[in-house]
């Protein structure tokens, strides 16, 4: 891409089944199963919620205070289902299918900033799906104003009159080296960058991870 530049990192390392050392799982590994269980453990009472509030809804019609609620119950379902796949346990061999994905991408889309089209087809493995979800969430962090988002199979692509983007976040995903004390807020850099090489490409207006 004229006037761009290019950041390319090591070999693909995508973590399997859990890494056992000794007899016992890595922490990355059992970090994994966290955020699975702590997904799988909400999505029954949010859903419990969503169902009150359509029952509600027909008791009280044109509830602001219940349009509200609705609202942020949805937001909530679609940020759990993106972070399922995003910080999940991923193995290989499992999959994924490309609806779901793109169906947890539009979580991105509820504040009405970001917009994200999904050009994902067929099922795909679990493990790319993470790393997909990992690379979109990074896109999200450097559009704080908004714009607009694409994913493939391959590759997450953003453009936006204007951009965030930390150098020490985006140097950790150029050299696959997770920052030695990441931030709870950009945990998805570690994570995208402890699983292996991505390229980064930037040009002004835009900027795209390439898996």
């Amino acid at each position: 891409m004229p006037g761009s530049s290019s950041w390319a990192m090591g070999s693909l390392l995508c973590r399997g089944r859990p890494d056992r050392r000794g007899g016992r799982m890595s922490a990355p590994d059992l970090a994994a199963l966290v955020g699975s269980r702590l997904c799988h453990d909400l999505v029954s009472p949010l859903g419990a919620i969503g169902n009150g509030v359509e029952l509600l809804k027909m008791l009280h019609e044109g509830s602001d205070e219940l349009a509200l609620i609705e609202q942020a119950v949805a937001a909530a379902q679609a940020r759990v289902r993106l972070y399922r796949l995003a910080f999940g346990a991923a193995h290989p061999g499992q999959e994924a299918k490309a609806e779901d994905l793109a169906e947890a991408l539009q979580a991105l889309s509820l504040n009405g900033r970001l917009t994200v089209e999904c050009g994902l087809r067929g099922p795909l493995p679990r493990v790319q799906a993470k790393r997909l979800a990992l690379a979109a969430l990074c896109l999200e962090t450097a559009l704080p104003w908004g714009g607009t988002a694409q994913v493939t199979g391959q590759r997450v692509s953003a453009r936006a009159a204007r951009m965030k983007l930390d150098p020490d976040l985006w140097e950790a995903l150029a050299t696959g080296t997770p920052p030695e004390a990441p931030a709870a807020a950009t945990v998805h850099f570690a994570l995208l960058a402890e699983g292996g090489a991505v390229e980064v490409t930037r040009d002004d207006g835009g900027i795209a991870i390439s898996l």
